[in-house]
């Protein structure tokens, strides 16, 4: 048995079926709908992932925030209890406060836990590109690797997971403040639908921009394969905001282009789906760079 347990935080967007048989536990980010405050677990809120998204068609208010101090104490707590040391891997720096409060959070337990280790990672990662280099620490902590060796897989990892996605309405990243107004207003007027990735600095970055979904969706593909490293990758992630079909659509060009056929595709969940909104499409997968 390992001596050390992996936690990280819902902004990962792990789908619920694949964190139980991973074994990991998720601090939950805050989404505040209508000033009503919900935790955003990994079985998501206590409504449909087509009904948080009607919610957001209809114009209201959608917010998130990071976990408080004590959600992550508690957390992390419970783990220290059962004589487990612990990694957390943390939702990007650049894209949220989270990371930050949960380093805060090791920082006062390692006085209260001295014979304990507790090792922090800002994955420079969020929503299933987080997932993905949770799942692969997983599999080196199964094959027997320590957790200073996972802590240096991790960090080495990080830097080749590749977030690519695109959007249907510019505007939601506008009012989250991931882009700017004069980028998102040109860019719904004219239908643009942007290429966006997560850089190494875990910020949002636009690479191309697309006239149309399809086309979006076709360069998602295309750019795959200038990254792709098959010797890294044995499965492939892509989750959407409310568009199965968009997904679905994507899986199967990238089985045409390249031969893949595993698969992970799951929904956008609300911390990440309050900022990009209803139609998003995201693919995250091992790259050269």
């Amino acid at each position: 048995m390992s001596t050390y347990s992996i936690v990280t935080d819902t902004g990962c967007d792990m789908p619920s079926a694949l964190a139980d048989k991973l074994k990991l536990s998720a601090v939950p980010l805050k989404v505040i709908v209508a000033d009503k405050e919900w935790d955003s677990s990994l079985t998501k809120l206590n409504i449909s992932s087509s009904g948080f998204y009607d919610i957001i068609r209809k114009g209201i208010d959608v917010k998130t925030s990071s976990p408080s101090l004590e959600d992550f104490l508690r957390y992390f707590k419970k783990e220290l209890n059962k004589g487990k040391d612990i990694l957390y891997i943390g939702f990007s720096s650049g894209l949220s406060g989270t990371y930050n409060v949960g380093r805060i959070a090791a920082e006062e337990l390692a006085s209260e836990f001295p014979d304990r280790k507790i090792l922090t990672i800002d994955s420079l990662c969020g929503s299933m590109g987080q997932a993905l280099l949770l799942y692969y620490c997983v599999q080196k902590q199964r094959e027997g690797a320590t957790i200073e060796e996972t802590y240096v897989y991790a960090e080495k990892l990080k830097l080749h997971v590749c977030h690519w996605f695109t959007v249907d309405d510019l505007l939601h990243l506008k009012r989250g403040g991931r882009i700017s107004p004069t980028v998102a207003f040109v860019g719904s007027v004219m239908n643009i639908k942007p290429v966006l990735q997560v850089n190494t600095a875990g910020r949002l970055e636009i690479m191309y921009k697309a006239r149309g979904k399809k086309i979006a969706i076709a360069k998602l593909v295309e750019q795959m394969g200038e990254r792709f490293n098959p010797d890294e990758n044995d499965i492939i992630f892509i989750n959407h905001a409310d568009c199965p079909q968009d997904a679905e659509l994507l899986a199967r060009s990238i089985t045409k282009n390249y031969g893949i056929t595993n698969f992970v595709i799951s929904e956008i969940g609300p911390t990440f789906g309050a900022h990009c909104g209803p139609g998003a499409v995201a693919l995250y997968y091992i790259g050269n760079r």
